[in-house]
C-alpha cells in the first residue's frame, strides 16, 4: 500500500465552466441571424420579380381573365 496513490474522483467542468455553452449559444445565435437575413432577402427577391412581373404582364393577364382566355366560349348577358 505504500506504492498507492490516492486518486481523487474529479467531476469533469461543466459547459459553463469550460466555456463551451458560450460558444453553442454564440453559434446559435449566429444560424438565427443568418436564417432571418436569408428569409428577408428571399422575400426582397420575390417581391421585386412579381412587381417587375405585374407590370409587364398585369393589363395582358387582367385582360386574358376578363375575356375568359380568347373568349373562345359564348357568354350570355
Amino acid at each position: 500500500m505504500k506504492n498507492s496513490k490516492n486518486y481523487v474522483m474529479t467531476s469533469p467542468a461543466t459547459l459553463t465552466q469550460s466555456g463551451l455553452l458560450a460558444v453553442l449559444l454564440q453559434r446559435q445565435r449566429r444560424k438565427v441571424i443568418e436564417s432571418a437575413r436569408r428569409r428577408t432577402r428571399r422575400e426582397q427577391v420575390r417581391a421585386v420579380f412579381w412587381n417587375w412581373w405585374r407590370a409587364l404582364h398585369g393589363a395582358t393577364v387582367g385582360r386574358l381573365f376578363r375575356r375568359g382566355f380568347g373568349g373562345t366560349v359564348p357568354r350570355h348577358t
